[in-house]
C-alpha cells in the first residue's frame, strides 16, 4: 500500500504557530478560519484545539489496525479517515468522536479520502482484483456519497492493463468541479516506473496530463489552494528519499520549485493554511526517524521550523 506518509507535528509548537495563521497537513484545504486540528498518534486518532488545549483521542481502532489520514470535512463537523489492516476501508467519526461508521462495503481497499468542497461526497482510491505485493492489479479515483452509497470511478486508467498503474492523493479543487491526482507507473506501465499528476472532471470527463513523466512529480499528498489558483506536490523518489516541494498553476503554466534540500534531506508534502498565506511541509534530516514540521510563504520564503512529537498527518479543520 502506497501513499501512508507521515509528518510530525508539537501541540505546543503548532499553538505557538497558531498565532501567525499557519496551517498543518491535509489532505484538502478548506478556506477560512482555522479550527481543531486532527492527527494520529501512534495507531489513533486524536483532535485539539489550535491554541494547544483540549487534546483528546477521538477514534480508536481496535488491535492490529491503524487510523490514518484524516480529512475534515467543510463544515467541520466530521472527519474522514482509512482505518487500514493490510487492506484499508474509508470510514467517518463525528468531531464529538460520536458516531463511528464505515463507508461503502467490505473488501477491496480504499483509502485517501477526501471530502468535496460541498459537503455531500468523497473522493477516495479503491484499489482491487488481486495484489502482487504492494501493487494492486486495479486502482482507479472514485466517488461516494457521505453515506458510503452511490459509488462510482471518474478514471479508468487500469482498465485495460492491470498491474500498470497505482493512482494516489485525489485532491478537490476549492470549487469542486476537478480533481488532481497522481499516477505512479508500474515496470509494465508506459512510460515505465513513470509518476505524473492529472486533473480530471468531477465527472470523469476532460482527463489531462498536467505535469510531464520526467518531472516525477506526485509521491505524497497532494493540495490545490483556496484561491484554486495553484495545485503543491512534491518531486522526488519515495518516502524519505530526497525530494522537493513545488507548485504549478492548474493549467500546466508556472511550475515552481519551492525547496532546494541537499541529499539526503527530503519533504513529505504538507498543505496550504485556509488563508492561503502559508504552505506547511515536513523534513526529514539525515540520521531523523521522524520528521519537523516546516512553514514558508507560497513562494518559498520565510521558512522556519515548527516542531517535532509525535503527530502524524495532522489536518486543520475550519471553524465552526
Amino acid at each position: 500500500m502506497t501513499n501512508r506518509a507521515k509528518a510530525v507535528f508539537t501541540v505546543v509548537a503548532l499553538a505557538a504557530v497558531v498565532t501567525g495563521g499557519v496551517a498543518a497537513l491535509a489532505q484538502a484545504t478548506t478556506p477560512g478560519k482555522n479550527g481543531q486540528i486532527v492527527y494520529r498518534n501512534f495507531k489513533s486518532l486524536f483532535v485539539v484545539n489550535s491554541d494547544g488545549s483540549g487534546e483528546r483521542k477521538l477514534a480508536s481502532p481496535g488491535r492490529g489496525k491503524e487510523d490514518a489520514l484524516p480529512d475534515w470535512s467543510p463544515d467541520g463537523t466530521t472527519i474522514a479517515f482509512q482505518r487500514c489492516t493490510d487492506d484499508c476501508s474509508v470510514w467517518t467519526v463525528a468531531q464529538s468522536g460520536t458516531g463511528l461508521r464505515r463507508l461503502g462495503p467490505a473488501g477491496d481497499d480504499r483509502a485517501e479520502p477526501a471530502w468535496a468542497p460541498n459537503g455531500r461526497q468523497i473522493a477516495y482510491t479503491r484499489r482491487w482484483a488481486g495484489r502482487k505485493q504492494d501493487l494492486f492489479a486495479r486502482a482507479e479515483i472514485y466517488l461516494m456519497n457521505t453515506n458510503g452509497g452511490a459509488t462510482r470511478p471518474i478514471t479508468e486508467i487500469t482498465a485495460a492493463k492491470p498491474f500498470s498503474a497505482d493512482l494516489e492523493s485525489a485532491a478537490w479543487a476549492p470549487n469542486g468541479k476537478q480533481l488532481v491526482f497522481s499516477v505512479s507507473n508500474s515496470p509494465s506501465g508506459e512510460p515505465a516506473n513513470g509518476r505524473a499528476l492529472f486533473v480530471i472532471n468531477a465527472d470523469g470527463s476532460g482527463q489531462r496530463q498536467l505535469t510531464p513523466w520526467s518531472l516525477n512529480a506526485g509521491q505524497g499528498r497532494l493540495d490545490w489552494s483556496p484561491n484554486g489558483k495553484l495545485i503543491l506536490f512534491r518531486v522526488g523518489g519515495a518516502r524519505r528519499q530526497h525530494g522537493d516541494i513545488y507548485t504549478i498553476h492548474p493549467d500546466g503554466s508556472g511550475l515552481k520549485q519551492l525547496t532546494r534540500y541537499p541529499s539526503p534531506k527530503t519533504v513529505e508534502l504538507g498543505s496550504f493554511s485556509p488563508d492561503g498565506k502559508w504552505i506547511t511541509f515536513s523534513r526529514f534530516s539525515a540520521g531523523s526517524a521522524y520528521p519537523s514540521i516546516y512553514v514558508m510563504r507560497p513562494d518559498g520564503t520565510a521558512v522556519r521550523r515548527v516542531g517535532t512529537g509525535l503527530a502524524f498527518s495532522p489536518d486543520w479543520g475550519p471553524a465552526r
